[in-house]
């Protein structure tokens, strides 16, 4: 009994030196891949919970940096695709102006009576002119919009990121190598981390960019109502439908197609040129069928993007910066692993020698399909740098 009791120093010393040896081997790991900052490393070097909790914090904070990076990148692809209805809209507004535009040039040209101006044309240019307005206003929100969308995908993927990264470091911190961590400045560390994955913040971000979109939405619907309304003015009144709610219009908007049939019987001219104008009422037709069309095809993609991540995002092309973060992510994910089992050996061979327990890490370090198999080289020269830097030292 005495015998063990003398032996007590002794054996904390070595089972401290096993310790060290774990913990400087990491930490020359860390600082030959620049891994955390000096700052982070002199927290790191009091204890191997330190330590732990710190590479779990850095590994957590990575992997969700090379995420949103991910999906930064991965979401401005997979806009392009739904970009392009953007763009066809684009280019069907400004067909439609030159048409409406040529109209415009055209009606300048005909001497027209004071009648005949008042009667029709006087009108139907004003009309004319309100609805090329409104499809230049819809294409400018439809941009916009664009953007509003683009931002709420990103801003739901960075809150799942988030979400996912506090389960994670949460899940991790609760674990046997965590729960050893004794005294205030591993407690306040560990608190510090987890504090750093909050994700309220993300969940703000979140609702706001949500709160946009659908304002930005409702601004589209209502001037597409708007737009049905004056399609509706100019086509047959057999043939309008009853409106399912009222549409206020900030403008007066003419009954064009009874003002055009009433003209008719008053002004040959517009007998010539009948079928002429005609076609610019179907032209109004098509184009509120075409843009609703493309309204919700544009919503229907982007919906399909943001609840299916992975069918877009898979395969795609990295950039320098996040392969380069993606490579250092692997690291972690081997060495936090590593530090786990190494914690272990300290207590499972509690009665190997130090020379002993040294070559048991370097048998552990080289099993063969471990979780840090692709680091094993790296580790086994952080292994001999520590080893030469623990035993030359005069105080441990």
């Amino acid at each position: 009994m005495n015998r063990a009791v003398n032996n007590r120093p002794e054996h904390n010393l070595l089972n401290k030196q096993k310790e060290m040896l774990v913990v400087m081997t990491a930490l020359s790991f860390i600082e030959q891949n620049a891994l955390m900052t000096q700052a982070q490393l002199n927290d790191a070097r009091r204890s191997l919970q330190a330590l732990f909790i710190r590479t779990s914090g850095e590994e957590t904070m990575l992997r969700k940096l090379v995420e949103i990076l991910k999906v930064n990148k991965e979401l401005h692809e997979a806009f392009s695709a739904i970009s392009k209805i953007s763009t066809s809209i684009s280019t069907s507004v400004e067909i439609i102006s030159k048409k409406i535009n040529y109209l415009k040039q055209y009606i300048s040209k005909l001497q027209l009576t004071p009648q005949e101006n008042s009667d029709f044309f006087a009108p139907f240019l004003t009309f004319t002119h309100l609805f090329q307005q409104k499809l230049v206003r819809f294409d400018q929100l439809i941009s916009h919009y664009l953007e509003l969308r683009e931002e709420e995908a990103k801003r739901t993927h960075e809150f799942r990121i988030a979400q996912d990264a506090s389960r994670r470091l949460k899940d991790r911190l609760s674990g046997k190598l965590a729960m050893r961590a004794g005294g205030e400045v591993e407690e306040s560390m560990k608190q510090e981390v987890l504090g750093d994955f909050d994700y309220a913040s993300a969940k703000e971000q979140l609702a706001a960019a949500q709160r946009e979109a659908k304002l930005e939405a409702k601004h589209i619907s209502s001037l597409l109502m708007e737009i049905k309304f004056m399609c509706q003015m100019a086509m047959n009144p057999d043939m309008r439908e009853k409106q399912d709610q009222a549409v206020v219009m900030k403008e007066h908007v003419d009954d064009i197609f009874m003002r055009f049939t009433r003209a008719l019987k008053y002004h040959p001219r517009l007998e010539q040129i009948k079928n002429f104008i005609v076609d610019y009422f179907k032209l109004y037709q098509k184009a509120y069928g075409m843009f609703v069309l493309d309204f919700n095809n544009f919503n229907k993609a982007v919906e399909t993007i943001t609840s299916n991540t992975e069918e877009y995002f898979e395969s795609k092309t990295e950039d320098e910066d996040l392969r380069s973060k993606r490579e250092k992510l692997r690291k972690y994910e081997g060495l936090i692993p590593f530090l786990e089992a190494t914690a272990n050996l300290i207590h499972e061979y509690d009665d190997y020698s130090f020379d002993r327990f040294s070559r048991r890490v370097s048998q552990e370090i080289s099993v063969d399909s471990s979780p840090w198999d692709h680091i094993g080289e790296d580790l086994l020269v952080a292994k001999v740098a520590a080893e030469a830097d623990l035993t030359t030292r005069l105080n441990l």
